[in-house]
Protein backbone atom coordinates (compact mmCIF):
# COMPACT_ATOMS: atom_id res chain seq x y z
CA UNK A 1 0.00 0.00 0.00
CA UNK A 2 1.27 3.18 -0.95
CA UNK A 3 2.12 5.70 2.17
CA UNK A 4 -1.00 7.85 2.03
CA UNK A 5 -2.87 4.44 2.04
CA UNK A 6 -1.05 3.36 4.90
CA UNK A 7 -2.02 6.64 7.12
CA UNK A 8 -5.54 6.32 6.23
CA UNK A 9 -5.43 2.82 7.27
CA UNK A 10 -3.87 3.97 10.07
CA UNK A 11 -6.65 6.62 11.24
CA UNK A 12 -9.06 4.28 11.04
CA UNK A 13 -7.12 2.10 13.52
CA UNK A 14 -7.24 4.99 15.86
CA UNK A 15 -10.79 5.16 15.50
CA UNK A 16 -11.97 1.78 15.18
CA UNK A 17 -13.50 1.55 18.76
CA UNK A 18 -15.28 5.37 18.59
CA UNK A 19 -18.76 4.50 17.88
CA UNK A 20 -20.11 5.76 20.75
CA UNK A 21 -18.32 9.05 21.00
CA UNK A 22 -19.21 9.70 17.60
CA UNK A 23 -23.20 9.76 18.55
CA UNK A 24 -23.72 13.22 18.08
CA UNK A 25 -21.56 13.44 14.79
CA UNK A 26 -23.37 10.69 13.61
CA UNK A 27 -27.06 11.78 14.41
CA UNK A 28 -25.99 15.03 12.39
CA UNK A 29 -24.46 13.53 9.55
CA UNK A 30 -27.04 10.85 8.89
CA UNK A 31 -29.91 13.32 9.47
CA UNK A 32 -28.36 15.45 6.92
CA UNK A 33 -27.89 13.03 4.13
CA UNK A 34 -31.45 11.78 4.77
CA UNK A 35 -33.06 15.46 4.71
CA UNK A 36 -31.19 15.63 1.25
CA UNK A 37 -32.81 12.48 0.29
CA UNK A 38 -34.64 13.31 -2.62
CA UNK A 39 -36.85 10.07 -3.44
CA UNK A 40 -37.48 6.85 -1.58
CA UNK A 41 -36.29 4.44 -4.14
CA UNK A 42 -32.71 6.77 -4.44
CA UNK A 43 -29.34 5.43 -3.68
CA UNK A 44 -26.35 6.63 -1.70
CA UNK A 45 -22.89 6.98 -2.30
CA UNK A 46 -20.77 7.57 0.70
CA UNK A 47 -16.92 8.45 -0.10
CA UNK A 48 -14.80 8.39 2.97
CA UNK A 49 -16.74 5.80 4.72
CA UNK A 50 -13.68 4.36 6.77
CA UNK A 51 -15.30 2.50 9.80
CA UNK A 52 -18.71 3.74 9.10
CA UNK A 53 -19.04 5.20 12.98
CA UNK A 54 -19.96 8.36 10.91
CA UNK A 55 -23.00 6.64 9.20
CA UNK A 56 -26.17 5.10 10.88
CA UNK A 57 -26.89 1.92 8.21
CA UNK A 58 -30.18 1.26 9.15
CA UNK A 59 -31.82 4.48 9.40
CA UNK A 60 -30.03 5.13 6.10
CA UNK A 61 -31.06 1.97 4.48
CA UNK A 62 -34.63 3.01 5.85
CA UNK A 63 -34.77 5.16 2.95
CA UNK A 64 -31.94 4.64 0.47
CA UNK A 65 -32.77 1.42 -1.77
CA UNK A 66 -28.88 0.81 -2.02
CA UNK A 67 -25.42 2.25 -0.50
CA UNK A 68 -22.24 2.44 -1.98
CA UNK A 69 -19.47 2.77 0.34
CA UNK A 70 -16.14 4.13 -0.93
CA UNK A 71 -13.09 4.22 0.83
CA UNK A 72 -9.04 3.43 0.49
CA UNK A 73 -9.04 0.99 3.34
CA UNK A 74 -11.90 -1.56 2.12
CA UNK A 75 -10.90 -3.93 5.70
CA UNK A 76 -12.20 -0.87 7.67
CA UNK A 77 -15.67 -0.76 5.70
CA UNK A 78 -15.54 -4.06 5.95
CA UNK A 79 -15.61 -4.03 9.69
CA UNK A 80 -18.00 -0.89 10.31
CA UNK A 81 -20.66 -2.94 8.01
CA UNK A 82 -20.52 -6.15 10.70
CA UNK A 83 -19.99 -3.72 14.03
CA UNK A 84 -23.67 -2.28 12.95
CA UNK A 85 -25.14 -6.19 11.63
CA UNK A 86 -26.22 -3.61 8.34
CA UNK A 87 -28.39 -5.76 5.32
CA UNK A 88 -25.25 -7.03 3.08
CA UNK A 89 -26.87 -7.29 -0.05
CA UNK A 90 -28.22 -3.22 0.10
CA UNK A 91 -24.43 -2.66 0.52
CA UNK A 92 -21.77 -2.55 -1.83
CA UNK A 93 -17.87 -2.00 -0.72
CA UNK A 94 -15.73 -0.12 -2.99
CA UNK A 95 -13.08 -0.21 -0.95
CA UNK A 96 -8.82 0.53 -2.32
CA UNK A 97 -10.46 3.73 -4.37
CA UNK A 98 -8.12 6.41 -4.64
CA UNK A 99 -10.84 9.59 -4.59
CA UNK A 100 -7.71 11.97 -5.78
CA UNK A 101 -6.26 9.80 -8.41
CA UNK A 102 -2.59 10.92 -7.78
CA UNK A 103 -1.60 9.64 -3.96
CA UNK A 104 0.89 6.81 -5.97
CA UNK A 105 2.33 10.19 -7.23
CA UNK A 106 2.62 12.47 -4.34
CA UNK A 107 3.27 9.07 -2.00
CA UNK A 108 6.84 9.28 -3.81
CA UNK A 109 7.33 12.95 -2.25
CA UNK A 110 8.73 13.99 1.21
CA UNK A 111 9.19 17.80 2.49
CA UNK A 112 12.99 16.80 3.38
CA UNK A 113 13.30 16.18 -0.35
CA UNK A 114 10.99 18.98 -2.21
CA UNK A 115 9.39 17.18 -5.31
CA UNK A 116 10.51 19.30 -8.28
CA UNK A 117 8.20 21.32 -10.61
CA UNK A 118 8.00 18.55 -13.17
CA UNK A 119 7.10 16.41 -10.20
CA UNK A 120 4.60 18.97 -9.11
CA UNK A 121 3.27 19.61 -12.85
CA UNK A 122 2.97 15.94 -13.55
CA UNK A 123 0.69 15.61 -10.61
CA UNK A 124 -1.89 18.46 -11.66
CA UNK A 125 -1.48 17.52 -15.02
CA UNK A 126 -2.83 13.67 -13.93
CA UNK A 127 -5.50 15.14 -11.57
CA UNK A 128 -6.90 17.64 -13.77
CA UNK A 129 -7.20 14.42 -16.75
CA UNK A 130 -8.82 12.43 -14.30
CA UNK A 131 -12.02 10.72 -15.09
CA UNK A 132 -15.29 10.53 -13.01
CA UNK A 133 -15.63 8.42 -10.44
CA UNK A 134 -17.45 4.66 -11.10
CA UNK A 135 -20.82 5.01 -11.02
CA UNK A 136 -20.93 8.78 -12.32
CA UNK A 137 -24.16 10.19 -12.74
CA UNK A 138 -26.33 7.41 -10.59
CA UNK A 139 -26.97 8.36 -7.27
CA UNK A 140 -29.56 10.47 -5.48
CA UNK A 141 -27.24 11.47 -3.12
CA UNK A 142 -23.33 11.85 -2.88
CA UNK A 143 -21.29 12.32 0.16
CA UNK A 144 -18.27 13.27 1.20
CA UNK A 145 -17.75 12.64 4.81
CA UNK A 146 -14.81 14.61 6.36
CA UNK A 147 -12.21 13.20 3.73
CA UNK A 148 -11.36 16.55 1.92
CA UNK A 149 -9.30 17.60 5.32
CA UNK A 150 -7.71 14.20 4.83
CA UNK A 151 -6.24 14.69 1.24
CA UNK A 152 -5.14 17.77 2.14
CA UNK A 153 -3.37 16.47 5.07
CA UNK A 154 -1.75 13.91 2.65
CA UNK A 155 -0.56 16.92 0.73
CA UNK A 156 0.69 18.55 3.98
CA UNK A 157 2.75 15.37 4.58
CA UNK A 158 4.17 14.69 1.10
CA UNK A 159 4.58 17.91 -0.35
CA UNK A 160 4.80 20.09 2.54
CA UNK A 161 3.35 23.31 3.52
CA UNK A 162 6.45 25.43 2.68
CA UNK A 163 6.98 24.18 -0.69
CA UNK A 164 6.40 26.60 -3.00
CA UNK A 165 3.76 24.81 -4.85
CA UNK A 166 1.66 23.36 -2.15
CA UNK A 167 -1.28 26.29 -2.58
CA UNK A 168 -1.85 25.24 -6.27
CA UNK A 169 -1.68 21.70 -5.40
CA UNK A 170 -4.21 21.84 -2.64
CA UNK A 171 -6.61 24.32 -4.75
CA UNK A 172 -6.25 21.65 -7.86
CA UNK A 173 -7.01 18.55 -5.03
CA UNK A 174 -9.66 20.45 -3.90
CA UNK A 175 -11.28 21.46 -7.15
CA UNK A 176 -11.38 17.94 -8.75
CA UNK A 177 -12.83 16.91 -5.60
CA UNK A 178 -16.20 18.79 -5.51
CA UNK A 179 -16.38 18.23 -9.42
CA UNK A 180 -15.86 14.13 -8.95
CA UNK A 181 -18.61 14.39 -5.60
CA UNK A 182 -20.77 16.45 -8.01
CA UNK A 183 -20.61 14.40 -11.08
CA UNK A 184 -21.78 11.12 -8.81
CA UNK A 185 -25.29 12.51 -8.96
CA UNK A 186 -28.49 12.70 -10.84
CA UNK A 187 -29.72 15.87 -12.15
CA UNK A 188 -31.66 16.87 -9.28
CA UNK A 189 -30.03 15.05 -6.54
CA UNK A 190 -27.50 16.60 -3.98
CA UNK A 191 -24.17 17.03 -3.17
CA UNK A 192 -23.87 16.81 0.33
CA UNK A 193 -19.53 17.98 1.29
CA UNK A 194 -19.47 17.51 4.71
CA UNK A 195 -16.02 18.74 6.57
CA UNK A 196 -14.28 19.44 9.88
CA UNK A 197 -12.73 22.94 10.03
CA UNK A 198 -10.61 23.47 13.07
CA UNK A 199 -10.49 21.52 16.24
CA UNK A 200 -9.81 22.35 19.71
CA UNK A 201 -5.93 22.00 19.86
CA UNK A 202 -6.20 25.48 18.23
CA UNK A 203 -10.15 26.35 19.54
CA UNK A 204 -10.27 25.00 23.20
CA UNK A 205 -13.35 26.84 23.62
CA UNK A 206 -15.06 23.89 21.42
CA UNK A 207 -15.60 21.89 24.43
CA UNK A 208 -17.81 24.62 26.52
CA UNK A 209 -19.70 26.04 23.71
CA UNK A 210 -22.99 25.45 23.05
CA UNK A 211 -24.91 25.02 19.91
CA UNK A 212 -26.17 28.30 19.51
CA UNK A 213 -22.39 30.02 20.46
CA UNK A 214 -20.59 27.54 18.08
CA UNK A 215 -21.36 30.00 14.55
CA UNK A 216 -19.80 33.00 16.31
CA UNK A 217 -16.99 30.61 17.57
CA UNK A 218 -16.04 29.19 14.13
CA UNK A 219 -16.49 32.42 12.43
CA UNK A 220 -14.13 34.22 14.78
CA UNK A 221 -11.34 31.62 14.35
CA UNK A 222 -12.09 31.99 10.40
CA UNK A 223 -11.47 35.67 10.74
CA UNK A 224 -8.55 34.89 12.37
CA UNK A 225 -6.73 32.19 9.93
CA UNK A 226 -7.42 29.76 12.59
CA UNK A 227 -8.75 26.95 10.54
CA UNK A 228 -6.80 23.85 8.41
CA UNK A 229 -5.45 24.75 5.30
CA UNK A 230 -7.76 24.85 2.58
CA UNK A 231 -10.88 24.62 4.73
CA UNK A 232 -12.63 27.80 5.03
CA UNK A 233 -16.03 26.28 4.53
CA UNK A 234 -16.59 30.00 3.37
CA UNK A 235 -13.87 30.16 0.16
CA UNK A 236 -15.76 26.38 -0.35
CA UNK A 237 -19.15 27.91 -1.12
CA UNK A 238 -18.15 30.65 -2.80
CA UNK A 239 -15.74 28.36 -4.91
CA UNK A 240 -19.54 26.11 -5.81
CA UNK A 241 -21.17 29.36 -6.58
CA UNK A 242 -18.37 31.01 -8.99
CA UNK A 243 -16.09 28.64 -9.98
CA UNK A 244 -16.47 28.47 -13.92
CA UNK A 245 -16.89 24.77 -13.65
CA UNK A 246 -18.51 24.09 -10.83
CA UNK A 247 -21.15 26.49 -10.65
CA UNK A 248 -22.85 25.91 -14.11
CA UNK A 249 -23.55 22.37 -12.62
CA UNK A 250 -24.96 23.51 -9.18
CA UNK A 251 -27.88 25.55 -7.50
CA UNK A 252 -29.20 25.54 -3.90
CA UNK A 253 -25.42 25.82 -2.33
CA UNK A 254 -25.81 26.24 1.49
CA UNK A 255 -23.83 25.76 4.16
CA UNK A 256 -24.79 24.62 7.63
CA UNK A 257 -24.41 25.64 10.84
CA UNK A 258 -21.21 23.66 12.44
CA UNK A 259 -21.77 21.16 15.02
CA UNK A 260 -19.11 19.21 16.95
CA UNK A 261 -17.71 16.20 16.55
CA UNK A 262 -16.06 14.67 19.56
CA UNK A 263 -13.30 12.31 18.57
CA UNK A 264 -11.85 11.41 22.21
CA UNK A 265 -8.98 13.12 22.99
CA UNK A 266 -9.65 16.05 20.53
CA UNK A 267 -13.22 17.95 19.70
CA UNK A 268 -13.91 19.20 15.87
CA UNK A 269 -15.65 21.80 14.16
CA UNK A 270 -17.56 20.33 11.56
CA UNK A 271 -20.09 22.02 8.71
CA UNK A 272 -21.98 20.63 5.86
CA UNK A 273 -22.37 22.25 2.31
CA UNK A 274 -25.21 20.78 -0.17
CA UNK A 275 -25.84 21.69 -3.49
CA UNK A 276 -28.09 20.33 -5.93
CA UNK A 277 -27.02 18.93 -9.13
CA UNK A 278 -28.43 21.21 -11.95
CA UNK A 279 -31.86 19.11 -13.61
Amino acid sequence: MQRIGQLQSSRNAETRGGWSCFASHRQHVTDLLLGNATATDGTLCVLGAGNCNDLSLSRLLDTFTHIDLVDIDVEAVRSGIVRQNATPDKLTIRGGVDVTGVTHLMSEWTPEVPATDGQVDACISSALRLDSLPGAGTYSVAASVCLLSQLIESISLTLGEQHPRFLELLTCVRREHLRRLIDLVVPGGAAVLITDVVSSLTVPALATSSAAELPMLVGRAISERNFFSGMNPFVLKHLLETDEMLAPQVTDVRLSNPWVWDLGPRLYAVCALTAKRVS
